[in-house]
Order: C-alpha cells, then structure tokens, then sequence
C-alpha cells in the first residue's frame, strides 16, 4: 500500500508544478474579483474544478445568480461522470468508503495519469498519491495567490485577469490540435456565446452557449482517421 501511495506522490510531482502556476493564477484572479483569500482558497480546496472555478468567478463578476452558476458548472464537468465510471471500475474490491473520498477529488491531470498506469499493487493507494499531491498543491497555489494581491502592484494584479481565458487557451490547445471538429464546435460556442452576451442577463448565456454547442457538435461528422 505505502509504495504504490508513494509512487503516486512521485507521478503527480511534475504535473503539480503547473498546476501550482496556474492555482497562483486563480488566487489572484479571485481576489481581482472581489473575493476573500479565505474564500478563494475553500472555493479549491472544496469544488475542486479548476476551469469551473475560473468560469464561476468570471460569471460571478457578470452578476450570474448561483442557480445559473451550478447548472454552468454541472455541464461543464459532465464528463467526470465518465471519468469517475473508469475509475470506480479499475477500483472494484475496494472499500465504498475509499472510493467516495478519491472520486471526490479526481481531476483531469489525476484522471490522466491514473489512466495511463500500469495496473498498480494497490491502485486505491496510487491515485490516493496522486489525489492528495494535486489537491493540496491546487489549493495551496490559491493560498499563495490570494497572499500575493497584498504585495504585488495593483497594475500587475488586473493584468491576472487574462488568466482565466489563458487557462481556457491551454486546456483547449491539445484538443484542438488534434480534431477539427471540436475546433468548429468551439468557435461555433464562442460565437453564439457573444451573440448572448449583451442581450441575456446574469451569465445566462454562457449556459445557453453550452448546451447550443453541445447541440451543434452533434450534428457535425466525425474527423476522418488518418491511415498510418
């Protein structure tokens, strides 16, 4: 148990050190908007997403209601329901208790590399490493973030700002490098996001964007595979 917990801890090290740039990114994003340091740092140690922790702040600062909020963030992490299902299945003999607390804290990068694993001698105790490792570096970047806005310049605070469509940008880029028709759906979202924007209140549109593009990419072809 102890050495597949510990080659989790040692998987998770070189993910951690973006994922701590990017929790810096967040904290001071948050605060430029009006949160706590407090507050920004229990939004990650609690809600754990962050690309909906992003959006809701961003949503929050357009005066969305926290209905509208939850049903943005609900869609926009549907697909841990996929994730946590491969999951649970790689998981099974263990402990119901075990696999509520390390679904909880699933994430992309966690999701990733748990995947891509060799089957482990205790693969509860693997992703559990790599959970607490990501988990902890997440929140403790906001933390450290939301320190940082009382020494930074207030000019270099707003420009964080850009933080938020950059950590978009990044999560993006992979996939749309390798499939042109999630780069149409994501454009085609992008517009009809800003067709929204300035006619429906309270970040409403950004949960009419969604389900519109999700809409539309049902409609489209599937990319042609290319021949080795």
């Amino acid at each position: 148990m102890l050495a597949s917990f510990e080659k989790g801890v040692k998987a998770a090290l070189p993910v951690s050190i973006g994922m701590l740039s990017v929790g810096i990114s967040f904290g001071l994003a948050a605060r430029q908007y009006g949160m706590t340091t407090m507050q920004a740092t229990m939004m990650s140690l609690i809600v754990v997403a962050g690309s909906s922790q992003f959006m809701a702040i961003n949503m929050l600062s357009r005066g969305a209601s926290p209905l509208v909020i939850v049903v943005a963030t609900f869609l926009m992490n549907s697909r841990h329901l996929v994730m946590s299902t491969y999951v649970m299945n790689r998981l099974k003999g263990t402990l119901l208790y075990k696999k509520l607390l390390l679904s909880y804290v699933v994430c992309d990068e966690s999701f990733t590399i748990f995947s891509l694993s060799k089957k482990q001698d205790d693969d509860a105790a693997y992703l559990g490493g790599l959970n607490i490792i990501m988990h902890l570096t997440w929140a403790g970047g906001t933390l450290l973030g939301g320190l940082m806005m009382n020494i930074i310049p207030p000019l270099l605070s707003d420009a964080m700002g850009i933080a938020i469509y950059a950590a978009f940008i990044s999560m993006l880029m992979p996939s749309l490098k390798a499939s042109t028709r999630i780069l149409v759906i994501v454009l085609f979202t992008a517009v009809v996001n800003t067709i929204f924007a300035g006619s429906v209140p309270g970040g409403i549109s950004t949960v009419i964007s969604m389900l519109v593009g999700a809409a539309f990419g049902t409609l489209l072809p599937e990319d042609k595979k290319v021949q080795a």
